[in-house]
Parts: C-alpha cells; sequence; structure tokens
C-alpha cells in the first residue's frame, strides 16, 4: 500500500463525514442536550461504529451481504426502524427542554446504534476499498487502514463537537428548538426511508 492509497482513502471518509446524515443530526442532538461532552461520547460511538463497518469490509461482509440478500435486508430493515424511532421520539420531544444524559454510555452507545444502523456504510467502505485500495493488502496495512479510520473519524467527530457544543450555538438552538427538532424528526425519517428503499 502506497501513502497515495491512503490519502485517497481519507479524502473519500472526509467528503462522507461532511455530507450532513444521521450521524450529523445524531452530534447536533448530543450538543444542544449534553453540551461538549455528549457530543464527544456520540462521536466516540461513530467513529468505532465506523471503523467496525471498516474491519467487516475487510473481512468480506460485504461477499457475505451479496450471498444473503437477506441478511443484508434484515439488517437494513432494523436499521431503517431504528431511525424512525429516533425520529418518531426527536418529534414529540421537540417542545420539550433539552434533556441531560443519564449515564456516561448513553452518548457512546447512541453513536454505535446510529452508525450501524445504516448498513450502506459496509457497502461504501468496501467500494472504496474495490476502486482506492490494493487488493492484496497484507495484515499490516490492513491495522493501519483501520487506525487510521478510526484516528480521522475521531478527529472529525472532535472538531464538530466543539463548534457544536459553543455556548452560542446551543442558546441559538435552544431559542428554535421546536423548529429545529422538528425539521430533524423529518430528515431523520426521511434517511430512514433512504435506508429502507
Amino acid at each position: 500500500m502506497e501513502p497515495g492509497h491512503l490519502i485517497a482513502f481519507n479524502l473519500a471518509i472526509l467528503a462522507a463525514l461532511a455530507s450532513p446524515g444521521p450521524a450529523f443530526l445524531l452530534m447536533l442532538r448530543s450538543a444542544m442536550s449534553e453540551g461538549r461532552q455528549g457530543a464527544l461520547r456520540t462521536g466516540l460511538g461513530l467513529a468505532t461504529a465506523a471503523t467496525l463497518w471498516t474491519i467487516l469490509a475487510l473481512t468480506g461482509l460485504t461477499a457475505f451481504f451479496a450471498a444473503a440478500p437477506a441478511a443484508y435486508f434484515a439488517i437494513k430493515t432494523t436499521g431503517a426502524l431504528y431511525l424512525v424511532w429516533l425520529a418518531i421520539t426527536t418529534w414529540r420531544k421537540a417542545g420539550a427542554p433539552p434533556a441531560m444524559a443519564k449515564g456516561a454510555l448513553r452518548g457512546f452507545s447512541l453513536g454505535i446504534l446510529g452508525n450501524l444502523s445504516n448498513p450502506k456504510a459496509v457497502l461504501f467502505i468496501a467500494a472504496i476499498f474495490a476502486t482506492i485500495m490494493p487488493q492484496d493488502l497484507d495484515l499490516n496495512a490492513k491495522l493501519i487502514v483501520v487506525g487510521n479510520h478510526f484516528l480521522l473519524e475521531i478527529a472529525f467527530y472532535s472538531l464538530l463537537a466543539y463548534g457544536l457544543g459553543s455556548r452560542r450555538i446551543i442558546n441559538a438552538y435552544q431559542r428554535a428548538k421546536r423548529v429545529l427538532d422538528r425539521t430533524a424528526a423529518v430528515l431523520l425519517g426521511a434517511l430512514a426511508a433512504r435506508v429502507a428503499i
């Protein structure tokens, strides 16, 4: 594996991270209700799950999905249902004041479940490997890719948590909470439909 392969991999991952999706909405929700610490925990969960998808792509999960489409359908449906549940919860609590976290693992588990609810992520990672990375990666190269991916995700979500967790942004969010939460709920519902379809 050449350094250029890793740079191209990082650029593809950063492009995916920068596009708005469920992960951004979960980070926003955590930052607004729990501040920077909650957003950091959610970011750690998102990064852990994304790295898990990379490990699964490297170990052949995409081939398994191709051989067993029912398994892919089951995971995809479960992920869509989780996003629907998040959308409904967010809609219902739109008028309520932001709730503080109930335990250190809450944000982390929200991030894990949020990223695992999108099995298309493993297909995206597999597509990156197919188009960017050499096909004969040895164990050391795979470990470098996995570690690199985790650190990249942690850096991105840490910066996002820092920005979203600023007092100015939290105050602006609290003033417009009902509208923003209901908009986020609709977007989560739309993303659930997209995952399901």
